[in-house]
């Protein structure tokens, strides 16, 4: 199992490297929570919410942007959903993903469920990590 890092260390860590296909993370991955015919999920190496709960839904294929996914890879989506939403229970989340490479680390698509604890000057400042410049006062 990889080693679970703080958001500090993550931050420093990967804007010294972007994974691409040649050292893909997520490619031969085996610490798999569930996985059907075209997705897997796995837990965040890194998760925003500091605990396990933060999920990634992954498809086998290694594709760098959602509109390289298949027809029948977009429709077993349905599966990770109903997966997540067992997983979280009655416990709120959301899913994001980043359709460019900037301020990406790996090229690998993936989809991120983080439970739903990412609210005021939290979710502002993991905004801002990502990139996103954000001007409004809170």
């Amino acid at each position: 199992m990889q080693k679970m890092l703080t958001r500090k260390e993550y931050h420093a860590k990967k804007w010294k490297k972007i994974y691409w296909l040649d050292d893909c993370p997520f490619c031969g991955y085996s610490d798999i929570i569930w996985k059907w015919k075209y997705w897997f999920i796995i837990k965040n190496f890194s998760p925003y919410s500091w605990d396990e709960k933060h999920l990634m839904a992954i498809p086998f294929a290694h594709k760098k942007y959602s509109v390289e996914l298949l027809e029948e890879e977009f429709a077993w989506l349905k599966e990770v959903q109903e997966f997540v939403k067992n997983f979280y229970w009655e416990e709120n989340f959301f899913s994001a993903t980043r359709e460019t490479m900037w301020n990406r680390s790996v090229e690998h698509f993936h989809i991120h469920f983080v439970p739903w604890r990412l609210q005021g000057k939290y979710l502002r400042k993991m905004l801002e990590n990502q990139g996103f410049p954000i001007k409004e006062e809170i």
